[in-house]
């Protein structure tokens, strides 16, 4: 999970558009060069007009043609070639605007995709990614769970010591849950609160496994972080997809049980637990 923004950046179109530049930019060099030579041109046709017996020294080459009319043909030559060398520049000028536009469209995409707090994705990528993620179970007639993770007395830590600190433990959460999970899963800010972690691949019994990690994981770092007198803890919903629901039903499944195992007060109960030694 914690590599997945960088992918972003790595492949895809936002890389081809960057290698796309690149050439743009090495093609407008070649047409420069091209301008030079029309101006060499340009240069020797005045040259042959102006001073013909020094340039052609002494008449030692003889010319078919008489010095007007060879200047008027260099600089016909001089006006085709400038004209392409424009057309060619202003063409790559409207892609490369084009293209740079293209770029910055999809670095903000990019950047509304990560939340800029928790880092983790942003409730925006949540209906295309997992509604991806069903379909590819559905058709492979492989596992998918859904984790549902609310952090208890967040309202009274915010309330008590500021937002400031409550910003930290949430932070603090979200890296909690990228290092419980695998880097093929997807953890998404539900709400302020809230997170969702979607693990393709995986069965009840995996997520069981994920939602134990979260619990101790957690309680750890409670227990030597403590915000004051306010435990932090966590309260885990664990759903698996069934074939035929929606992303939204799932979701809201998800949610349902979170509530429930808010209410039993295990994510407090494992905060209160002594450490395993």
């Amino acid at each position: 999970m914690g590599d997945q923004p960088n992918q972003v950046e790595r492949v895809g179109p936002h890389a081809r558009i960057q290698e796309e530049l690149l050439k743009l930019e090495s093609r407008q060099r070649e047409a420069w060069f091209l301008v030079a030579f029309a101006c060499a041109v340009l240069i020797l046709g005045v040259l042959s007009l102006f001073v013909p017996s020094s340039f052609w020294q002494q008449n030692a080459v003889e010319l078919r043609f008489s010095p007007q009319i060879l200047f008027v043909a260099m600089m016909g030559m001089v006006m085709v070639v400038l004209l392409v060398a424009r057309r060619e520049l202003e063409m790559r000028r409207l892609r490369l605007i084009n293209l740079q536009q293209a770029l910055a469209a999809r670095t903000e995409q990019a950047a509304s995709m990560v939340d800029a707090l928790t880092h983790v994705f942003t409730r925006a990528f949540l209906h295309d990614v997992l509604k991806g993620e069903i379909k590819s179970a559905e058709r492979n007639s492989r596992p998918l769970c859904l984790l549902m993770c609310d952090l208890n007395n967040f309202k009274r830590i915010n309330d008590r010591y500021g937002h400031l600190m409550g910003d930290y433990v949430l932070a603090q959460v979200a890296a909690i849950l990228k290092s419980s999970v695998r880097g093929s899963d997807y953890i998404i800010r539900y709400g302020g609160d809230e997170f969702l972690v979607v693990l393709p691949e995986t069965d009840e019994a995996g997520g069981e496994i994920v939602r134990r990690r979260i619990y101790q994981k957690v309680a750890e770092w409670d227990r030597s972080n403590r915000v004051g007198d306010l435990p932090v803890s966590v309260s885990l919903g664990l759903f698996r997809h069934t074939p035929g629901h929606t992303a939204e039903q799932d979701v809201a499944e998800a949610d349902a049980r979170m509530y429930a195992d808010k209410q039993s007060g295990r994510g407090a109960l494992e905060v209160s637990a002594p450490a395993k030694s």
